[in-house]
């Protein structure tokens, strides 16, 4: 069974890229079909066409300019035209678009972009409302613009894809033999691209990098150059590279992703070159976890992943020694272990062209997620000066806030329901539109969970949803961060959506909990709560609140 099913309108031949989108190599395994050639405007306006009778995941709309856009025909001939008329067409064929996205999950839409074997005269190719370029963008950013309220709708930049190709974006014979406007390289590529969106939308992006220090993060050996001898910055090529592979580090650091150290070393002398060589980029506030030592590498990743509580599968380790790459990835395949570039020059573009942090959305919490893995790591140390557990909890001041689901949450919601794993009930992944509407169905009541503390706060961490038909209520949805786990606040929140559920006169509530091979901590959880777990019952009776959670309810009975 393909793990998605895509149905491909386009006004040129795209056939090609079906074997790669199927190709199981790379994942997700895509399972499309084209709909009849070039008749893309006209299956967009009929709602009845036989290309919708078959449910499709994706849909894919890949057009030419000059196809889609009559006026854009005129720009290339260089004939008079209406700038104005010709937004009326972009606009027409956005609301097309937009009308027919609604019977599909996702919608790619591939931006219009000259091929790079077209040379345009060049006084002319930015001039305003005059220049093809110049037109093109002006056509892209009002599609982006027509767009920019459907998240489902993801613009794809098919410059970047001639850009960063590398290699012929057109085959003269293949064009000559079957008006075939792309390379197999282009087609791969962006088949290539397209995967990674996917895998965005169902929240298989990673959420960590481990890194070496020696040779990855600056050049030299620490414990044998001393800190005054270490390559990085100065006026060499080398030194440079891995300055600008560290600011490509803290980018990522900065939407969000997780930075931790595997390093052999001595941690005095490591950590004293990075926080006071004046080259460094990253410092060790930078860092949610380290493991500088003289251990086995594999064994001190291990120990972050569980002091991190995240998957193997969301990590990625770069290491500029294969031996070691090659230990990780046979003690954990599932970490994604990439080869370094022999190049040290190479670096910053190889972590620039890694497609695996795709997202959909920056939120506040990934903004400052590393600050909260640092206070979390707070809240560890003063678990081990307490005297018992229970201690602890009560004096962490735990307060939880109960909100609605409101338009300015929505987004932060949907990214717990796409990238929650250990702790979610039922890992149904939406679209932020899909989720809003279903939310706004007066059977249907949505919650999402702040959560502080003494250390402070850790923002939107849990969400749970239910439905109400015939004086019964079913859990949809619950899901919480794995921040906040361990701290009995999963109590507090069930509890207070049951007291809720209660006051409605309900008969019985479910909650139906859907086994994956990474949610056994919700089950764990849930499973003395059942009266029946067959039918996934449960017994508000077996429900509490720990009295040292604080709840604030600011939802409207």
């Amino acid at each position: 069974m393909p793990d998605v099913k895509a149905l491909i309108l386009a006004d040129t031949i795209v056939d090609p890229i079906l074997r790669f989108l199927s190709d199981r190599s790379t994942t997700p395994f895509i399972e499309a079909k084209t709909g009849p050639y070039n008749q893309v405007q006209q299956i967009l306006m009929d709602p009845h066409h036989s290309v919708w009778k078959e449910e499709n995941e994706l849909l894919i709309v890949w057009t030419t300019p000059e196809r889609s856009i009559p006026s854009f025909e005129k720009v290339l001939g260089y004939e008079e035209f209406e700038i104005n008329s010709l937004m009326d067409e972009v606009d027409y064929f956005a609301s097309n678009i937009i009308e027919s996205s609604q019977r599909s999950k996702l919608t790619f839409v591939v931006s219009w972009s000259m091929p790079p074997h077209y040379r345009e005269i060049q006084t002319l190719a930015l001039k305003h409302n005059v220049g093809h370029t110049n037109i093109l963008m002006q056509m892209n950013l009002r599609l982006a613009q027509h767009f920019s309220n459907y998240n489902h709708i993801v613009l794809l930049d098919s410059n970047y894809w001639y850009n960063s190709l590398q290699k012929k974006s057109f085959d003269h014979k293949m064009f000559a033999l079957g008006k075939i406007n792309y390379s197999r390289d282009y087609f791969e590529k962006a088949a290539y691209e397209m995967k990674s969106v996917i895998r965005a939308f169902q929240g298989k992006t990673k959420k960590v990098v481990i890194c070496d220090l020696d040779n990855t993060l600056w050049g030299g050996i620490i414990g044998d150059d001393g800190i005054d001898n270490i390559n990085l910055g100065g006026i060499n090529p080398i030194g440079e590279s891995f300055i600008q592979f560290q600011k490509e580090l803290k980018k990522l650091r900065e939407r969000g992703i997780l930075l931790a150290i595997s390093s052999k070393n001595d941690e005095s002398i490591a950590k004293e070159m990075i926080e006071n060589h004046p080259e460094m980029i990253l410092r060790m506030s930078d860092f949610s976890a380290y493991r500088i030592n003289w251990k086995d590498k594999a064994e001190n990743i291990a120990e972050m992943v569980n002091e991190l509580n995240i998957g193997l599968q969301s990590v990625v380790f770069l290491d500029d020694n294969p031996t070691e790459r090659e230990r990780v990835k046979q003690a954990f395949p599932e970490i994604y272990t990439p080869d370094l570039p022999e190049d040290y020059t190479a670096y910053p573009t190889f972590i620039r062209m890694l497609d695996c942090f795709e997202t959909i959305e920056i939120t506040r919490e990934d903004r400052v997620r590393t600050e909260m893995y640092q206070k979390e790591s707070e809240r560890k140390i003063s678990l081990s000066n307490a005297s018992s557990i229970d201690d602890w909890l009560k004096s962490l001041d735990i307060i939880v806030k109960v909100l609605p689901l409101e338009k300015n949450l929505l987004t932060r919601a949907v990214q717990l329901l796409n990238k929650t794993n250990q702790f979610n009930m039922a890992t149904n992944r939406y679209t932020e539109e899909e989720y809003w509407n279903w939310s706004s169905f007066n059977q249907n009541q949505v919650y999402v969970f702040q959560v502080q503390d003494k250390f402070g706060d850790s923002g939107i961490t849990a969400l749970i949803s239910f439905s109400v038909s015939n004086n019964q209520a079913e859990i949809v949805d619950f899901v919480m961060s794995c921040r906040v786990m361990g701290k009995k606040i999963e109590e507090a929140l069930l509890f207070n959506v049951m007291s809720k559920i209660k006051k409605m006169n309900i008969d019985s509530v479910r909650a139906r909990y859907q086994k994956t091979d990474k949610n056994q901590p919700f089950f764990d959880f849930i499973k003395d709560k059942y009266t029946d777990s067959s039918n996934y019952l449960l017994d508000i009776n077996k429900v509490s609140s720990p009295d040292f959670i604080n709840v604030i309810n600011e939802v409207q009975n």
